[in-house]
């Protein structure tokens, strides 16, 4: 992080960088409490129109702070920070909340407290917002230094399952249909030591049962890395911070495949994604599935910490190959490797093609990457409005929703910054940052509508990983974001209930049955729209796999389809909109 940040400081002159900010209409002002620019705008949408987000964490039960090292951040391992989960692991039929949580480093390295070890926590949902720990109940206790997490049913038996990345060995928590779960870690076979950041399920060889992906960043060792203030080399802006990753080891990718017995095998080497680390170090952070050449097979995209980001393409055979680079989703436009974050996939209006977004680091342009066929991108982020008014701060999770199901997918980007020093710099806007909110306006370019959008989005943390779903079971998307040694945010969707909608559940029968890899698509008053099931995304985390659209004034659908990954198509009847209705496959009319 330390040598491009470096770089990019010296790169962007303050005058440019002010000049940037003027275009972007973000209206900063200086002096703001953390030393740094003011996040205060004037309102442009007093009416109540469109979306609004209320924070409800504080009554929502959601009692849990995601504990990450030392206050000060004296070690890499500290900052990165962890995810969040949505999933339905009692199959009641509404969403529950998975957090993931960090540690402390021991004496003499960190300076945490000897109190108990943080875990993970599993909160049950009881409707209207509100939610109990069942962490224990559920037998999730666990005391690794955690950072991402994944949903899926790997076993093919109904209940989804739960895979968590760490420092050091990660954990697959089997949920035995009662209510609660059981480390299959080593009888499994998924016993990574490595630091994992994010992970992802996907069936990458399309034989119904679902294998797992994970990034990994680094090889951390706080015994061998000095600490904040030992080195003059690792400083930002002035500001003496963490060395880090530039200098220290980087952690190749891991691939298991499921064998369909419960089991995995490690195929990291034969399937050729350890092939990249012999031609470039990286620092692996995001990860999204998506299908980039169209083929009907799922492609890997990983995001880089300061190096350039990669794009497995499945070549059908149980091996990938590496075309970031020749792809155009390596570099930005100016052929500059960033510091991705979080990344995610989406289908923009009707096109058949799924774009890329990645979140960065401050001083720089979040990226992105519009998918032109042939398996080549181009960058769109100026032209979309999505580079200046992000330009000076830091993301993290990020997802696409319709969040007023106007027909449109809208972005969610949670950030903050990676150092409690930042807020000492007077450039920058702090360790804690306020998330942001773009609505997709005139024909595919986006607004930033932060400031209209409610309370929930003035909310000022250093936010991680972010997830989206329907909490509440009114139909609308809400969003939970994991925050750096802090509570977690819950935002509840409160704008005007004045558009339809539909969601969509799948069932796999030949496929697995999550369904992931599978498109969804509906079109309704001429308008199609297309959604990806996939299980992890954003930064470290996993949204709700229910395929939802809005379907603006609309009351009826004109057609559901369903591509299965298996490469068979289906069509299904649609009772009525304003639901969720559930598919099986087999069970429609085939095309």
């Amino acid at each position: 992080m330390t040598t491009i940040r470096r770089r990019r400081a010296a790169a962007w002159s303050a005058t440019i960088t002010l000049w940037l900010l003027v275009l972007s209409g973000c209206n900063q002002e200086q002096g703001s409490p953390g030393g740094g620019l003011s996040t205060k705008t004037s309102r442009t949408d007093e009416s109540g129109e469109g979306p609004r987000f209320r924070d409800r964490t504080k009554e929502s039960g959601l009692e849990f702070v995601a504990i990450c090292g030392d206050s000060q951040k004296d070690y890499v391992l500290e900052v990165n920070g962890s995810g969040v989960a949505l999933l339905d692991f009692d199959l009641d039929g509404d969403l529950d909340v998975f957090l993931v949580n960090g540690s402390r480093l021991p004496k003499p390295y960190g300076s945490g407290p000897g109190s108990p070890p943080p875990g993970d926590a599993l909160f049950e949902n009881l409707g209207g917002l509100r939610f109990r720990d069942v962490t224990e109940k559920a037998g999730l206790i666990e005391s690794a230094w955690g950072c991402g997490a994944t949903v899926g049913d790997y076993d093919n038996d109904g209940d989804p399952d739960i895979f968590v990345a760490n420092w050091g060995r990660d954990t697959l928590w089997k949920n035995r249909g009662d209510g609660s779960f059981e480390d299959v870690t080593e009888a499994a076979g998924t016993l990574d030591p490595r630091w994992g950041s994010s992970c992802a399920f996907l069936d990458f060889d399309r034989d119904g049962w679902l294998d797992l992906f994970i990034v990994n960043y680094l090889e951390f060792d706080p015994a061998a890395v000095k600490r904040r203030g030992t080195d003059p080399t690792c400083e930002y802006k002035g500001q003496p911070i963490l060395c880090g990753p530039v200098g220290l080891p980087p952690a190749p990718c891991t691939l298991y495949r499921n064998r369909g017995d419960g089991t995995f095998e490690d195929v990291s080497e034969q399937s050729g994604i350890r092939k990249v680390r012999l031609r470039d170090a990286t620092y692996g952070l995001g990860v999204c599935v998506l299908d980039a050449d169209g083929d009907g097979w799922l492609d890997i995209y990983v995001a880089n910490d300061t190096k350039p980001n990669l794009l497995f393409r499945n070549l059908r055979d149980n091996t990938f190959e590496e075309v970031g680079l020749r792809s155009g989703v390596a570099l930005n436009d100016e052929a500059i490797a960033q510091a991705g974050m979080g990344v995610e996939a989406v289908y923009l209006g009707s096109r058949e093609r799924e774009d890329l977004f990645v979140v960065n680091y401050e001083d720089d342009n979040n990226t992105f990457y519009r998918n032109e066929g042939d398996l080549f991108f181009s960058e769109m982020t100026s032209p979309m409005g999505l580079a200046a008014p992000c330009f000076k701060y830091l993301g993290w999770g990020t997802v696409f929703f319709d969040a007023e199901f106007d027909g449109d997918q809208d972005l969610f980007i949670a950030q903050g910054h990676v150092v409690p020093q930042a807020k000492s710099i007077r450039s920058s806007p702090g360790y804690g940052q306020p998330n942001k909110l773009f609505l997709q306006v005139n024909g595919g370019k986006f607004r930033d509508a932060s400031v209209s959008s409610g309370p929930g989005l003035a909310i000022i943390k250093s936010s991680r990983g972010a997830a989206s779903g329907d909490l509440d079971g009114d139909g609308d998307i809400d969003l939970v974001i994991n925050n750096i040694d802090d509570r977690p945010t819950l935002l509840e969707n409160t704008g005007r209930p004045t558009n339809h909608w539909l969601g969509v559940r799948c069932r796999g029968t030949k496929s697995n049955r999550d369904a992931l890899g599978a498109i969804v698509t509906v079109r309704a008053s001429g308008k199609t729209q297309r959604r990806r099931l996939r299980a992890g995304s954003s930064y470290a985390s996993h949204s709700e796999t229910v395929a939802r659209f809005g379907l603006g004034p609309a009351t009826t659908v004109e057609a559901l389809t369903v591509q299965w990954l298996g490469g068979s198509e289906e069509t299904f009847a649609v009772p009525g909109v304003d639901r969720v209705i559930s598919v099986v496959e087999g069970e429609g009319k085939t095309q």
